[in-house]
């Protein structure tokens, strides 16, 4: 499958814009090594059709193109996605220097989970021109991982930034003057808000949509998001981020208690079980459980429970109140509150997101708690 580069003769049958027509807002797909074809393809067809598709399906003779948007690389021409899809890139990097919108969509490549994140030497021509173009007065944005190559540019330096939830801690630690804060979807920031990141996934739609709204208008971008049935990420990252319990701490009489606590996390008595596995003492146990894991021994059985709340509500029909019972929590109001305060969502509202699809021959299984690997820990 290929993405194929536009044709001039096509323009024409898309309509064309007339003299009193705005002039269009140039925007620069910006396309790194590993790049995503999707959040290539995304936002080029979303803010291409700003303007125009709404027009069309409601039969209106207006047809002004909002934006004119192109997809750059180091070089013109065939371009490979992660997945080995191919794409098009109409210009090379030093064919557009200052675009009024630089936008670096979501890149993977295993240089980003390694400790610390590496930069591959493909990226820095990359790097320097999105520099380069802030200077020259570019609104510069980034979609998901996109944010790592801002970040290595020097232009998230002292602001806040998304990204997507699994890459922030990493993130954070590479780049200590940045402040990453991976709930967020969007986040404008810098003087003029000429720097916007977004968070992880289709997060990129959002960001279309904030830009069609900045430099079209709030009814463009509304009409633009109703063309193509866009729900809007409204409650942040938070709901899709998943936690994962720390393992390669070494620490062994930790990972002895991470085991019980794994194995018997409903009971009301697993804390009692997870000091006697591990050996310790009470308060030698809280010490090193903490410095091993980040979390005292009471946040890491409630995001364990949780955890598990989460599984059960995405893969049952059961009842809130006795998923509430079977993780340890009878007191089905505690529960509610609990899982809030850790998701983002009340049980209802993460449910009705993220629970069974109910499709002509889905299968769904019933849950288990994931094990706990106390080797791996160790």
């Amino acid at each position: 499958m290929v993405f194929y580069r536009r044709h001039a003769s096509t323009e024409g049958c898309a309509g064309r814009i007339g003299v009193s027509d705005p002039k269009p807002t140039t925007v620069a797909i910006v396309a790194a090594e590993g790049v995503m074809s999707s959040a290539i393809a995304g936002p080029f067809d979303i803010l291409s059709s700003a303007g125009y598709i709404w027009q069309v399906l409601n039969e209106d003779p207006a047809t002004a193109r909002r934006f004119d948007v192109s997809v750059l690389a180091r070089e013109q021409g065939p371009l490979r996605c992660f997945q080995g899809l191919t794409a098009y890139a109409d210009k090379a990097l030093e064919d557009m220097p200052a675009p009024d919108i630089a936008f670096v969509p979501t890149v993977f490549l295993p240089a980003l989970f390694e400790e610390p994140i590496g930069i591959p030497d493909a990226w820095r021509p990359v790097v320097d021109w999105l520099g380069a173009a802030y200077r020259g007065g570019s609104v510069v944005c980034s979609n998901s991982s996109g944010a790592i190559l801002l970040a290595e540019a020097g232009l998230l330096d002292g602001r806040a930034a998304t990204t997507h939830w699994t890459l922030a801690e990493r993130a954070q630690r590479k780049y200590p003057a940045v402040s990453f804060q991976p709930h967020r979807v969007l986040i404008p920031a810098g003087p003029h808000d000429r720097i916007v990141t977004a968070g992880g996934g289709t997060c990129w739609q959002d960001l279309a949509l904030y830009l069609i709204a900045r430099f079209a208008g709030s009814v463009t971008a509304a009409q633009t998001a109703k063309s193509f049935t866009i729900f809007r990420k409204v409650r942040g990252q938070q709901p899709y981020a998943e936690w994962f319990p720390p393992r390669n701490h070494g620490d062994a009489a930790v990972a002895r208690a991470q085991e019980a606590l794994h194995s018997g996390f409903p009971d009301a008595g697993v804390m009692s079980a997870a000091l006697a596995a591990s050996g310790l003492s009470s308060r030698t146990f809280k010490r090193r459980f903490k410095a091993a894991t980040g979390q005292s021994a009471t946040d890491y059985i409630q995001h364990l429970r949780v955890k598990e709340a989460r599984f059960r509500l995405e893969t049952t029909n059961t009842s809130i109140e006795d998923i509430g019972a079977r993780i340890g929590y009878r007191d089905v109001a505690f529960f509610r509150t609990l899982f809030r305060r850790l998701v983002g969502l009340t049980p209802g509202q993460y449910r009705e997101q993220f629970g069974l699809l109910e499709y002509p021959g889905a299968d769904p299984f019933d849950s288990a708690a994931e094990p706990f690997d106390a080797e791996a820990a160790s």
